[in-house]
């Protein structure tokens, strides 16, 4: 009687300890699919977020290429009044980037006034450096249409100035590359002529010849 009652004692420690052994192992693997779980939904999350931020980078850039800048028609009279604007603000600091839109020559016509700013007294020429810099700034900064209207004075810039412009656009498409490449083909004819080889260098990789300079 006593052998049995041993005998069942131990079966019953035996089961008990299986059982637990078991919860053990139960509780650890369900631990392990837990930590598996979560990875994997962590990963599937940043692959979602990645995939995302790609299309929104290509939307973006779909939206540069296809999206042509807005055409500005004014008058000879109303670029005059906004350049002198842009004196009087420019002393208190107060220009904007419509501002220096509005005193980025679009014309011949605009740009001989401009450039005319320098053949007179000292003020003048100051204030034709001043939207000289204000254009540049905001062109390398990719500000409004600044940057696309300085690309566009290449149809009509010439003399010293002329000069001093091919060497500014090296720097204001270094900045604006894949803006450049875009923006391009909205360029007007004249100024896609002269502006060909930068853009085959930057966009095509086809390096110039110093003819080309």
């Amino acid at each position: 009687m006593m052998k049995n009652s041993i005998i069942i004692f131990m079966l019953m420690t035996f089961v008990i300890s299986c059982n637990q052994k078991e919860k053990k192992e139960s509780a650890v693997a369900k631990e392990v699919i837990k930590k598996s779980v979560d990875s994997l939904s962590r990963d599937a999350k940043d692959l979602i977020s990645n995939t995302t931020e790609v299309k929104e980078e290509k939307k973006i850039e779909r939206n540069l290429d296809t999206l042509p800048p807005k055409k500005i028609i004014r008058t000879i009279k109303e670029y005059q009044k906004s350049i002198n604007d842009f004196s009087k603000k420019n002393i208190n600091g107060l220009i904007t980037i419509t501002d220096v839109e509005g005193v980025t020559p679009i014309s011949q016509e605009e740009f001989i006034f401009y450039y005319g700013l320098t053949y007179s007294d000292e003020s003048n020429q100051a204030l034709h450096d001043g939207i000289t810099t204000k254009v540049l700034d905001n062109a390398i900064e990719d500000n409004g249409m600044v940057f696309f209207l300085y690309a566009d004075m290449a149809q009509f810039v010439d003399g010293e100035y002329a000069e001093s412009y091919h060497s500014y656009i090296e720097t204001v498409v270094s900045n604006n590359k894949k803006k450049f490449c875009a923006i391009y083909k909205y360029l007007s004819k004249e100024s896609q002529r002269i502006l060909t080889s930068l853009y085959l260098e930057v966009c095509k990789g086809i390096e110039r010849t110093e003819e080309d300079y």
